[in-house]
Formats: C-alpha cells, sequence, structure tokens
C-alpha cells in the first residue's frame, strides 16, 4: 500500500499500546433515535452498558450591538462501554467511533465479533456504503529519564530513524523530539508520528516514547466489504510498526 516491507503478521507476548480506534463516517442518517432498543439489544452482550443524549452546539447570531451564542441540540448520540469499560462505542448521525484501550487489545484477529455486529448495525439503520475507514493505534513506551533521554530513542527505533540526532549539538538536553509523516496513494492516507517527549506533568522524570500510525482509506466503501478492508489496513500498520522499531524492541514485545 505505501511501500514498507510486508512482514508475517503475529501476536506478540506484549505490547506497548494506549489507544486503539476505529472509525467509520458515513452520510447523514437520521434512524438512531427510532432504532436505539435495537442497536442496544445488537451489542448488549460486549457492550452492556448504554445511554443516548442529545449532540451539543451553538448556534451564532449577530446584531448591531452583540453577537450571541445560542446552545443548541444536535441530533442523537448512542454511547455503549463494555462492563469494565475498556472499550467503547459512540455513534451518531454521521460517525461510529469504537476505541480500545491497550490492555483490552490483543489482536485485530479478537474484535471480529465486534466488527460483525458494527456492520449489522449499518445494515439496520440501513447504510449501505460508508465514506471512510481509520484505524489508528498509539504505542505509548515509558521510561525513566537519565542524563541523555534521546538514548531510549536508539534503544527502541529503526537506526535509520535515529542516526540523524548526533547531528546536534548537546543531545542530552533534547527532551522533544517528534516527528510527523504523511503519506497518500490514491484514496489512501498515512500519518505517522514517532519520537521522544518529556511530559511536563511527570517533572522531567519520566519519558515517554510515542508511535503513533493512523491509516485511513476516503473512498465510498460498501458495508459488506469493511473487515476485508479493515484486516488489510491492520496488516499495513503491522508492516508500519515492525519497520519502525529495532530489533530490542521485538524481543521486549516477546518477552525475551
Amino acid at each position: 500500500m505505501f511501500g514498507f516491507k510486508t512482514v508475517v503478521h503475529k501476536e506478540y507476548k506484549n505490547n506497548f499500546l494506549r489507544t486503539v480506534v476505529f472509525q467509520l463516517l458515513f452520510d447523514k442518517n437520521d434512524l438512531l433515535k427510532n432504532k436505539s432498543k435495537e442497536i442496544q439489544e445488537l451489542f448488549k452482550n460486549n457492550f452492556p452498558r448504554f445511554n443516548t443524549s442529545k449532540g451539543q452546539g451553538f448556534q451564532i447570531s449577530f446584531n448591531n450591538e452583540n453577537t450571541n451564542f445560542q446552545p443548541i441540540e444536535e441530533g442523537h448520540i448512542i454511547n455503549l462501554k463494555s462492563e469494565d469499560g475498556q472499550k467503547s462505542i459512540e455513534i451518531n448521525e454521521t460517525t461510529l467511533s469504537f476505541t480500545i484501550t491497550g490492555k483490552a487489545y490483543k489482536c485485530f484477529n479478537n474484535l471480529t465479533d465486534d466488527l460483525n455486529n458494527i456492520v449489522s448495525f449499518l445494515k439496520l439503520c440501513s447504510i449501505q456504503n460508508v465514506n471512510r475507514l481509520a484505524l489508528r493505534k498509539i504505542n505509548i513506551v515509558e521510561f525513566k529519564n537519565n542524563d541523555n533521554p534521546t538514548d531510549v530513542l536508539s534503544l527502541l527505533l529503526n537506526p535509520d530513524l535515529v542516526c540523524q540526532l548526533n547531528a546536534y549539538p548537546n543531545k542530552s538536553h533534547i527532551n522533544h523530539c517528534l516527528q510527523a509523516l504523511n503519506y497518500k496513494d490514491g484514496n489512501n492516507f498515512l500519518n505517522i508520528k514517532y519520537g521522544l517527549i518529556i511530559p511536563p506533568q511527570f517533572n522531567e522524570e519520566i519519558g515517554q516514547l510515542v508511535i503513533d500510525i493512523d491509516l485511513f482509506k476516503q473512498e465510498l466503501i460498501e458495508i459488506d466489504n469493511i473487515i476485508n478492508h479493515s484486516t488489510a489496513i491492520n496488516s499495513e500498520i503491522f508492516n508500519i510498526f515492525s519497520w519502525l522499531i529495532n530489533d530490542n524492541t521485538e524481543k521486549m514485545l516477546n518477552n525475551e
């Protein structure tokens, strides 16, 4: 898809995932409110915590003297959560977002039931196509900061990505080094962010290595093809992640 080396997909014993987000965008649909009970029934086994709400927005009006912001209700929102709150689905009139925390995520194949239920939801609401399909995986490795926090980049990332740091003077004073790239291949888009962050709330005692991969397809996709496209996107994200890390990181993921 984007030229990254294809590797054999495998399930690691450990992972650094903090958040996984699967998202669909579709044309505005007004059936959510009328179908709420059926949607609750559809997802109840894996997402028993269910509630609905109104979307909140503002309407702006102008006159000769003042600008007025009037709160308004915008559409219907459905929120579903697993019993432990580690997985959640939020649905509004144009978007479905399925979010999993890292601890609850084992491998993409384990999401088959949830994805099948999402396709069933689309059919229930007479949604035949989606306009955008996205998968994002955010990996974060926390480490105890030392005199040279950039060492962790050399320890965990592909050497080709960190060799440029040797050109900078006073590397030990670097506490934020985040690289961002954007790819486009036809209707496929890829955003990659990776690097070092020392969050200010940690008082520089703890650092974070971030690997954030966001891949989405922006085209008309029939709902019966969603799982196949999602599987292909997930495989490409695995290829990208495998290219970004080095052998040390792979050993850590395999608990070696």
